[in-house]
């Protein structure tokens, strides 16, 4: 999956508008039929004459081994060419190998450095990542408050992830106001996209009535599609739940179970 992102991400990279370039032309229809190898004689004198885009994809063509043996540290000279020319995936994929230590020595401060870069220019992922930063206290001071600020502007942008961490941190009253209806609302967003955490935890809002009106029946519906994730204490709530449910709404919750997919955006119906 990461691999496919990654050549998803160069791709749109690749298609954005740009002047006529028969190289550049031929390198990307060799991307989009897998021919990397191909891709990558074409790019490479780009790159090397300081085409940005080349730049990334020439780091994308080395971090994953596509059409060249993997090699962590190419892709991180690549994408440092980029980054330091504003290419916002080059800048959040360098501040993910600093945070792991690929090709690069291990640094937090750098990771939240290129984060920050990326972020500010509105990327959803490295305002989650640098969020996340903030709370873990990595290469920068541990901040709740903080956190919150980027989780919101990522889950305002529907970065699922930013979206049930922000609910979360209404749900605690970490780093904001507690505010259960707040909490409610973010974590519904990412439920509804299909993040099985989420759904997991809206299921349980909805069984206890945190947040939103006690509805055991999509509570019993939630945890169902989060248990098909493999979330073993969803699976273990949704059997504790079925025995409290009457036939009819047994069969209402599983009817509303049946029509969503795991991994899949659903609707949540009001109650």
């Amino acid at each position: 999956m990461k691999i496919q992102l990654k050549i998803v991400a160069a791709l749109l990279v690749a298609s954005l508008p740009m002047l006529a370039n028969a190289d550049f032309t031929q390198g990307k229809a060799a991307m989009m039929s897998g021919d990397y190898r191909t891709a990558m004689v074409e790019f490479k004198p780009l790159a090397d004459s300081g085409d940005v885009k080349s730049q990334y994809i020439m780091g994308v063509l080395y971090d994953d081994g596509l059409g060249v043996p993997r090699d962590y540290k190419m892709a991180a000279m690549w994408y440092t060419k980029a980054a330091e020319q504003g290419e916002i995936n080059s800048q959040y994929d360098l501040g993910v190998m600093y945070t792991k230590g690929e090709g690069v020595e291990k640094d937090a401060e750098k990771s939240v450095m290129w984060y920050r870069k990326a972020a500010e220019q509105g990327f959803p992922p490295a305002q989650f990542a640098l969020a996340d930063m903030y709370m873990k206290g990595w290469g920068v001071e541990q901040s709740p408050v903080e956190a919150a600020v980027w989780f919101e502007k990522a889950a305002k942008l529907k970065n699922y992830k930013s979206q049930l961490m922000l609910g979360i941190l209404y749900l605690e009253g970490n780093g904001v106001k507690k505010d259960e209806q707040k909490a409610a609302y973010w974590i519904k967003q990412s439920a509804e996209q299909g993040h099985y955490k989420a759904q997991y935890t809206m299921g349980m809002m909805y069984k206890e009535g945190v947040g939103v009106k006690q509805s055991p029946i999509l509570a019993y519906a939630l945890l169902d599609v989060a248990t098909r994730e493999g979330h073993g204490e969803a699976s273990k709530i949704k059997k504790e739940i079925e025995l409290d449910l009457e036939q009819k709404q047994l069969e209402e919750a599983k009817k509303l179970a049946g029509t969503w997919q795991a991994g899949k955006p659903i609707t949540i119906p009001a109650v």
